[in-house]
């Protein structure tokens, strides 16, 4: 087996590197994703393009040309930014054309550029070589526009990425914008890729809040850089914080999440993905032909809890599909010392299922070592004792990533939440591909992405706790065939 780090379910290169995932646009039927890719990097070539890959049910992913190639004019390479479909003409180019606003660095500060598709978003051509929102100040950060259609103002708004606040524009016709406000925080770090939507709480219709998600730097709060978010109100021009921020993971490599809707989602939930990487390591990870890939794509929704509102993350639900079932337990104790019971399984992408009772009478630990083998795993842990789940990846290959990036140890050091028990139970639903790992926990209130890069062999499944440990229910499926074409 060749590319042993190459995920089977996760959207992948078909060579070199990739990052940042652009919004995706659906039509026809089809859900269109870009992301920045490089196909230089490996001969130490810089510049990145728009990729593209198309997918029907948001888990097998079809790659097709790029759209957007870097270095064809004076204004550089393709960043970040996002796309729109033109249902009205209001830019000129034709009912229903895709209109992608990104950042172009230009010869000397980033400045953000129009490109319009006529056939439906294959391909793109650059409207004129000059800026529609050239850098108003010099500035080093100009950067990552996001485009949203406000119904009740009939306006285009642009948020933009500035440093440490969130740039607020609007526009008629996609051309000229005007800036309108700002969202400013200065205890997150750089603040890049935005993005603003509106949610049902609950699924009800009648109580709908807005949520502004940007890029930040989260080391102020225990967290390392990953998508944050802030619960509001939006009027076409300003964005009021009724909540303090938020954090949408609680692992190290997930960025740059975009999220969009489809008339199925009918305002209960966003379809989201990410690019599961972290800067502080991402171009130092094993090369083999690649680096990088997207997460897989989740479904966000708003929720309340006894902390005020939260967003939640499960998994797509056509991802079942993906697996089959190789063991089921139901019903089970489990003492500590005891064979363990998923000693015969030995995989390198699958899913577990599981929901685990604990009795009033203990504080047991128990915890999943995943990709077993020889001084290789990583480690989910819970302490109900302390009501804490701990991701583990100090053990998890590749000589712990060369010694944690020389003593950095942003990879090796632990990751954690505080977690309770719900009616006694905590729900664990766990994905592994290979090179990646997602935890899922209490129906997603808490999730973990992580990149780990154990040898091939090491394969193995343990369960363990150090008292007695109730399974209600545990499944373990296998990834019955790679999903990227």
């Amino acid at each position: 087996m060749t590319e042993p780090f190459r995920p089977q379910y996760h959207l992948t290169p078909v060579s070199e590197w990739m990052n940042d995932v652009q919004r995706p646009i659906y039509l026809n039927g089809e859900h269109h994703l870009y992301y920045l890719y490089n196909k230089d990097f490996s001969s130490d070539g810089n510049g990145t393009e728009w990729a593209h890959a198309v997918s029907t049910d948001l888990v097998h992913w079809e790659r097709k040309p790029v759209a957007i190639e870097k270095y064809k004019d004076s204004a550089g390479d393709a960043w970040s930014g996002s796309c729109v479909r033109d249902t009205d003409n209001t830019a000129g180019f034709g009912h229903d054309a895709i209109i992608a606003i990104l950042t172009m660095p230009h010869p000397t500060y980033q400045c953000n550029h129009l490109w319009y598709s006529t056939d439906d978003g294959n391909t793109f051509t650059h409207y004129g070589t000059d800026p529609i929102m050239p850098n108003p100040t010099g500035d080093s950060d100009f950067r990552d526009p996001k485009i949203i259609w406000h119904e009740p103002t009939k306006k285009w708004v642009i948020l933009m990425a500035e440093s440490d606040k969130i740039g607020f524009y609007t526009s008629s016709n996609l051309k000229e914008w005007v800036y309108v406000s700002s969202f400013i925080r200065d205890d997150i770090g750089l603040i890049e890729c935005p993005d603003l939507f509106e949610l049902n709480v609950d699924d009800d219709p009648n109580n709908r809040k807005w949520v502004l998600m940007v890029g930040g730097n989260g080391f102020n709060y225990g967290h390392t850089t990953g998508s944050c978010y802030f619960i509001g109100s939006f009027d076409g021009t300003t964005f009021h914080a009724e909540t303090n921020v938020e954090w949408l993971e609680n692992g190290a490599d997930s960025y740059s999440g975009v999220t969009w809707d489809t008339p199925n989602t009918e305002g209960n939930f966003r379809y989201y993905i990410s690019w599961m990487g972290n800067w502080e390591y991402a171009t130092k990870v094993p090369w083999e032909n690649f680096i990088g890939n997207a997460s897989i794509v989740r479904e966000l929704r708003l929720r309340s809890t006894s902390e005020g509102m939260k967003l939640f993350q499960i998994p797509v639900s056509s991802l079942r599909e993906t697996f089959e079932e190789i063991a089921f337990f139901d019903d089970q104790t489990i003492h500590t010392g005891e064979e363990n019971i998923l000693k015969n399984i030995h995989e390198t992408s699958y899913s577990i299922e599981s929901t685990f009772f604990l009795d009033d009478s203990t504080n047991a630990k128990f915890g999943i070592a995943l990709r077993d083998g020889i001084g290789e795993h990583t480690d989910i842990v819970y302490d109900k004792e302390l009501n804490e789940l701990v991701v583990d990846r100090s053990q998890s290959g590749e000589e712990q990533l060369n010694e944690s990036i020389a003593n950095m140890n942003v990879y090796t050091k632990t990751y954690k939440a505080a977690v309770k028990p719900i009616y006694g139970k905590i729900k664990l639903d766990i994905l592994v591909d290979r090179s990646t790992v997602e935890v899922f926990v209490n129906h997603g209130e808490h999730v973990f992405s992580l990149t780990i890069y154990p040898k091939l062999s090491s394969d193995g499944l343990r369960l363990w706790t150090d008292d007695c440990l109730h399974i209600e229910y545990l499944k373990v499926k296998a990834v019955k065939e790679s999903k990227i074409s």
